[in-house]
């Protein structure tokens, strides 16, 4: 039975394999990897079960339950910044889990000197909740389903003159119903493509003003766990801007692309 979050405690259980996106051939293989991880975790072997997590990942598959295992393993391991972004990763696949969802606030409320932005309009944060809550591949659902009724309702308003005026009200609001959706849709799918967002993955990550090294160049420390917006590549250095709006260079190596 999987155990549940409440009062602060992390919701710690392994979950099973469920469906899996791959971008190789998929292998019976995964099953057994995955559940040999799974008995590591749950025997408390929890750098054994990172190694195995991770190769599933390297070899291509990847799934919400898998994001999720991995997060919990690295949280046992006090491993800040890479549990963060497992369950992150894990969120974007399945965006109404609870479970992740706590276990993401529990995690975030240890990141010291998390950058707190200044509430939202209402608006501004009931839209964001809105458009957070399906995945780019559900809102593309449902904006096919809306498209296609308003297609139906059209047909009809020309073809039928029985109340004609009720249909032709009712396609009106399909039509209106059509583009909020599909500015959603553009706003999520412009988001995801045009935004790179990493997590810091080492505690104390000097901040450059430049992709070099120097003790006069560092602006500031940043955070394991800190979730940051990818502005450039240069070799191995990565120009970064907090979400304050802050810019820094870090070396490749601190960080984890979401």
């Amino acid at each position: 039975m999987k155990h549940r979050e409440r009062h602060g405690h992390l919701a710690y259980s392994a979950r099973v394999p469920e469906s899996i996106e791959s971008r190789g051939t998929f292998s019976k293989d995964f099953d057994q990897n995955f559940n040999k991880a799974n008995n590591y975790y749950n025997n408390s072997k929890y750098l054994e079960s990172i190694q195995i997590y991770e190769s599933i990942l390297v070899q291509g598959w990847e799934s919400s339950n898998l994001y999720y295992n991995l997060g919990n393993s690295y949280f046992r391991q006090n491993q800040i910044g890479q549990s963060v972004w497992a369950y992150k990763k894990a969120l974007r696949m399945d965006p109404r889990n609870k479970d992740l969802i706590n276990n993401l606030s529990i995690v975030n409320a240890r990141i010291k000197d998390r950058v707190i932005l200044p509430d939202e309009f209402y608006f501004v944060k009931i839209y964001g909740k809105f458009k957070s809550r399906f995945i780019l591949k559900e809102w593309l659902y449902v904006g096919g389903v809306i498209v296609l009724l308003t297609a139906v309702f059209f047909l009809i308003s020309e073809f039928y003159t029985l109340n004609n005026l009720i249909i032709t009200r009712i396609v009106k609001i399909l039509m209106l119903f059509t583009v909020s959706v599909h500015i959603v849709i553009l706003d999520k799918f412009f988001d995801e493509n045009d935004n790179k967002h990493g997590i810091i993955i080492d505690n104390q990550v000097k901040g450059y003003s430049g992709p070099f090294y120097g003790d006069n160049s560092i602006l500031f420390n940043i955070n394991e766990g800190t979730e940051v917006i990818i502005k450039q590549n240069q070799k191995n250095w990565i120009e970064i801007i907090l979400l304050d709006g802050k810019r820094a260079w870090i070396t490749s190596n601190k960080i984890r692309l979401l």
